[in-house]
């Protein structure tokens, strides 16, 4: 059954709205704005989640007598079936009582259901060059390549565990250029390659490891 969103996204005046695919599930996923664009990217890129749904529950409550709705931002599922309800909210924003008065509906509504209710702001979405990287990973790195390639990459880095990506390009030399660099950007985005997203701008300079702890989550 297709989903079907809380609240249908209407066209947009001011600011920007649009849609971003969801890798792991090929879903587009609305958004409306680009903080909210750059968490659905943090959340695809995090192995824990499993699945993501936009405007997924209305939460209704009473204040002063009247009625109000809460439409959260996100709803996520993790492997191990924890669900998570998401507001994403720019930091300038977020301690604004209104806002606080719907961080603690929220939690109240997730507590009812035996979920996890989180507020996401810039500094968790997009701490220094991460969202960058990102976005270079997601567009190289969902390239076709071939599995040959991509094991003879792995076993190249495997031998010396780490190694900088301009040492593997050179003991890859038998590999053409754009083959060797969506391969490293496919295993970086797997996980299957590490190096520092957050604090280094992906290039020829990055150190690249070949274990990987895949227990961390962003939301755990």
């Amino acid at each position: 059954m297709p989903y079907k969103p809380a609240r249908k996204i209407m066209p947009k005046r001011k600011g920007f709205r649009g849609k971003e695919p969801f890798l792991k599930t090929g879903d587009m996923i609305h958004w409306e704005s680009f903080l909210e664009r750059n968490y659905i990217r943090l959340a695809d890129f995090d192995l824990q989640v499993d699945e993501i749904f936009y405007q997924p529950v209305c939460i209704h409550y009473t204040l002063n007598g009247k009625k109000h709705r809460y439409f959260p931002d996100f709803k996520i599922i993790l492997k191990d079936g924890r669900v998570f309800i998401i507001e994403v909210k720019a930091l300038r924003f977020k301690n604004n009582p209104s806002n606080i008065i719907k961080y603690e509906v929220g939690r109240k509504y997730c507590e009812a259901h035996r979920w996890y209710y989180e507020v996401f702001t810039e500094e968790e979405i997009n701490p220094r060059y991460l969202q960058t990287n990102l976005s270079l990973l997601r567009h190289l790195g969902s390239q076709e390549v071939t599995d040959n390639i991509m094991d003879h990459v792995l076993k190249q880095l495997q031998s010396k565990t780490e190694m900088y990506l301009f040492e593997l390009r050179e003991s890859c030399a038998e590999i053409d250029e754009e083959s060797f660099y969506k391969a490293v950007y496919q295993l970086i985005y797997l996980q299957e390659i590490s190096t520092d997203l957050v604090n280094v701008k992906l290039s020829d300079e990055s150190i690249l490891h070949f274990s990987v702890d895949e227990g961390r989550s962003s939301c755990s």
